[in-house]
């Protein structure tokens, strides 16, 4: 079992965190769990077995640089594609940075004129510290980030 989901060892023991995990998010969630005991019944409490935190996130593409704006249509739209993917690729591991509370993100990038969705993904922890080393594509591949892209330009994925 990951360190992710932790899980315990017999009735008495309390939830552990693995290393990293809010303690206020574990206070919120024992909380929320702590109903009211049944008459007579002793330690009748719902005890936590695995938590998992997931966050859905969407943000709108930047455009291509002011600088670029004068350069051919294809080549902006090149340009945009590859601003569009780093900026995924430096987005995820801040996410887990920021949040370490956080078992998986799932990413949505739109286009800011259509709001049409260009990029998805659901990355969980473990593959976007696993994927370090690869190739910009390989690696967003490998953490199961999804796009269209066609001579070098994202499209809407349906």
């Amino acid at each position: 079992m990951s360190s992710a989901h932790s899980a315990f060892s017999g009735m008495n023991e309390w939830f552990r965190y693995s290393v990293g995990r809010s303690a206020f998010i574990k206070r919120r969630v024992n909380r929320a769990l702590a109903l009211p005991p049944r008459g007579g019944v002793a330690r009748d409490i719902l005890l936590l077995k695995q938590l998992f935190v997931h966050l859905r996130v969407e943000w709108f593409a930047r455009d291509v640089h002011p600088w670029d704006r004068d350069l051919s249509k294809e080549r902006q739209a090149e340009l945009f594609a590859q601003q569009c993917l780093e900026d995924v690729d430096a987005a995820i591991p801040r996410l887990f940075h920021e949040l370490p509370e956080l078992d998986v993100v799932e990413i949505g990038v739109l286009d800011r004129e259509s709001n049409a969705k260009i990029i998805t993904g659901v990355v969980n922890r473990e593959s976007a510290l696993a994927s370090a080393g690869l190739s910009l594509r390989m690696r967003l591949n490998a953490l199961g980030v999804n796009y269209r892209g066609i001579n070098l330009r994202l499209e809407p994925i349906a």
